[in-house]
């Protein structure tokens, strides 16, 4: 049984966060563990801030007397915490978007997290992961598994900020006191050489991810004296290594650095599993009916050809299975249901819209 309510899964992009992170998920489950996989960009993410609108008491008070034909459906949406409130405008639009005025999202737009400074979104950052923790410690047999939620997001908002790195350590302190309670474990994966894993990130998704990430940035306090395109990203992830490898260290409980540089992914996974105290178990032998399901409504298809899946963008997939009727997809926290005929969308979303939560797909005929 793990000992943990909280599994952290860290490392520079590229390092296997994702996939191992999903891993663990199944696996915990397969062990008869109740696990949820908080995906980096889930949506609503319980801990970051992707699109999300922080707003205290008193500005969400006034947002909504500006906009009180809005009230109803932002007090549906809103996470209410002790000092602040988030929305998120994505999932206000997979709701609303035929009963409310597009002018709320300029609005919220004003509010965005990833925007603030960093003292002000220190604040709002501790009162969301208060919140999280509050809500996990209720799940008490519930272990919650986060990539890059703990490291990774919280370099990149410090260090492009142009802040020291003292204030990255006191920041990332602070939030282990809160989530203590949760008996985290940090699992962070690494390559001995970060040269290495820049030279994979470029030659695995090629060198305009990198320019785009950079073009995305580039006008953050932290480029200003860097070079432009890829070699200023590159520049970025080897601070961002520097910065991650003082954050391990000061890590205060049950941790693991693991060389994946080897890429021998069975000893790895073997690695981590003992490190949770769970055995491996291996996928049943179950196979999902083929062929293409559609939502009508949302103008939405996917494609299923035995353990291939193609999501509604045309990005292939696989699919893990995890009963016969249950399919866990690869990469992602979605669970395919075959029910009636049809797929239903169960585990988490993600911001793409056919990841949605209950979203039932038929199949065509």
């Amino acid at each position: 049984m793990v000992d943990s309510r909280l599994v952290l899964v860290e490392g520079l992009p590229s390092t296997g966060k994702t996939t191992n992170a999903r891993f663990i998920n199944i696996q915990l489950e397969r062990s008869c563990i109740d696990a949820r996989w908080i995906h980096e960009v889930a949506l609503p993410h319980p801990a970051l801030f992707f699109d999300e609108a922080g707003l205290t008491y008193g500005e969400y008070a006034k947002l909504k007397e500006k906009h009180p034909e809005t009230a109803g459906f932002l007090d549906s949406k809103a996470e209410f915490r002790a000092n602040t409130v988030g929305i998120n405008p994505t999932e206000l639009k997979w709701e609303f978007s035929n009963k409310i005025n597009g002018n709320i999202y300029g609005a919220l737009s004003e509010y965005d997290v990833w925007k603030f400074p960093p003292d002000k979104y220190i604040k709002f950052a501790l009162d969301k992961w208060a919140r999280f923790t509050e809500t996990a410690l209720k799940k008490r047999d519930e272990v919650q598994i986060a990539d890059s939620a703990f490291f990774q997001y919280q370099i990149f908002k410090f260090l492009l900020s142009g802040s020291p790195v003292q204030m990255l350590q006191d920041f990332v302190g602070r939030l282990f006191e809160i989530v203590r309670p949760l008996n985290p474990r940090l699992i962070y994966l690494y390559r001995e050489n970060t040269e290495a894993t820049i030279d994979f990130l470029e030659n695995d998704r090629g060198t305009q991810f990198l320019e785009k990430i950079w073009e995305r940035d580039k006008e953050q306090p932290y480029y200003a004296k860097k070079p432009p395109g890829a070699e200023g990203f590159k520049r970025f992830l080897r601070d961002y290594a520097r910065f991650a490898k003082i954050l391990f260290d000061d890590f205060g409980a049950k941790k693991i650095a693991i060389d994946i540089t080897g890429r021998n992914w069975v000893c790895i996974e073997d690695e981590m599993l003992s490190f949770l105290g769970v055995g491996r178990a291996p996928d049943p032998v179950f196979m999902p009916l083929d062929g293409v399901y559609a939502n009508e409504d949302l103008g939405l298809s996917i494609k299923v050809e035995g353990l291939a899946f193609t999501d509604s963008n045309g990005q292939a997939r696989k699919l893990i299975p995890k009963s016969p009727d249950e399919f866990y997809v690869d990469l992602l926290p979605a669970v395919l249901r075959f029910e009636n005929g049809g797929i239903i969308i169960l585990g988490s979303q993600i911001c793409e819209r056919w990841t949605k939560t209950g979203t039932i797909y038929q199949k065509a005929r």
